[in-house]
């Protein structure tokens, strides 16, 4: 058998929807538009003409044209470059790291957009020895760029934050950096940093006094590490992870190895690492955002991290979303869980859209090969009041 049956055979499970189907709610009302953020991960690895980036560039240029541009804002949720952030200069692999950069910044200048950029696991180095350097080289790239756009990494300098930002009338924007409480090697930490939080305790109460001070704004929470996931990270695997595990890394090999194969699955599901919500470093950080959240718990918390979109109610947060399919070619199978009310093993992005009396209609994008963005599923997270 050749090689392009299973691969066509990949692409038709990958892009099989789960969860509850799409819908096309709107908001009650005709009040008229404040603002637009959009949520996009995991874009570290863009081939060429990547549609995820494309698409994003597209329609964040058409918002802006009706909104303006200080009212459209986009935020990368991590893993900005795979595999390992962005290495030093005389490092073999430092243009192609830059460059992957570049194409993410090229959409941001394209649309006049301002572009937030979140560090995630892989721009720390992959999680490792030389990670809190990576992450700074980024910014400082990151800052370098000039154009219509205006892009900055969030939360500064590899400190955890909230970093906070106002977008419109009606979102608050808060930003943390969470591979800062899960990384292992060296990190800003008291006292000898100059972070205005470097401590646990300090980013609970930090982050908790900016949700209660929000008012009438929205709490928009952005990271990298999901609260929950119906995927991988999530300990989420179906029988196709357990007969054809070596696809994880490889999309293209469908070489089974049943009962073998489980093994991986298992394993990734015990919470061995703290990538995974089940790790114990990953779940301590989850009972201290619980704790950031729960007098004024925020309308959303959004994440990468999975290589998908999904769409999930209820939890620490009102609306946990999962927004890491910024790369065409690195998707992940996406399980329905409890709350879940959209979940897809997509290429895309998901956007928020905010009128002037405070409703936010989030939509799912789908990107399409010729870079262009279709709406698979929108729902009124709040109305206006």
């Amino acid at each position: 058998m050749t090689r392009a049956l299973p691969l066509a055979l990949g692409v038709a499970l990958l892009a099989a929807p789960s969860g509850a189907e799409p819908t096309a709610a709107s908001c009650p009302g005709s009040a008229p538009p404040d603002a637009s953020l959009y949520l996009i991960g995991d874009a570290g690895a863009p081939q060429p003409g990547e549609p995820a980036l494309e698409a994003l560039a597209r329609d964040g240029a058409r918002r802006v044209s009706r909104l303006g541009a200080g009212r459209v804002a986009v935020a990368f949720l991590g893993d900005n470059v795979y595999p390992a952030g962005i290495p030093a200069e005389d490092d073999s692999d430092r243009a192609e790291a830059e460059a992957r950069l570049g194409v993410q910044l090229d959409a941001v200048r394209r649309a006049r957009l301002h572009g937030f950029f979140v560090p995630g696991n892989h721009d720390w180095a992959n999680a490792g020895h030389d990670g809190w350097e990576a992450v700074r080289r980024q910014a400082r790239l990151v800052a370098a760029s000039r154009g219509p756009g205006v892009a900055t990494v969030v939360p500064p300098d590899g400190c955890p934050g909230p970093t906070h930002a106002m977008l419109g009338e009606r979102m608050l924007l808060l930003f943390l950096d969470t591979q800062w409480w899960l990384h292992d090697g060296p990190k800003p930490r008291h006292p000898g940093s100059s972070c205005p939080h470097d401590a646990e305790a300090e980013v609970v109460e930090a982050l908790g006094s900016r949700l209660r001070a929000a008012g009438a704004r929205h709490a928009i929470v952005m990271a990298h590490h999901p609260l929950a996931t119906g995927g991988p990270h999530g300990g989420n695997f179906g029988w196709r992870e357990h007969v054809f595990p070596l696809r994880e890394n490889h999309r293209w090999l469908w070489l089974p190895l049943p009962g073998l194969g489980s093994l991986y699955p298992i394993v990734r599901g015990a919470g061995v690492s703290d990538q995974d919500v089940m790790g114990p470093g990953n779940r301590r950080m989850q009972r201290s955002l619980a704790e950031s959240f729960a007098e004024a718990p925020p309308l959303v918390y959004a994440a990468g991290h999975d290589h998908g979109l999904q769409v999930i109610q209820g939890g620490p947060a009102r609306w946990l979303l999962v927004s890491g399919g910024g790369g065409s070619v690195t998707l992940s199978r996406v399980h329905a869980i409890e709350g879940t009310r959209f979940a897809r093993a997509a290429s895309g992005f998901l956007r928020l859209d905010a009128r002037q009396d405070g409703a936010i209609r989030l939509a799912a994008l789908l990107a399409q090969p010729d870079g262009s963005a279709r709406e698979a599923f929108g729902l009124c997270l709040t109305e206006g009041r």
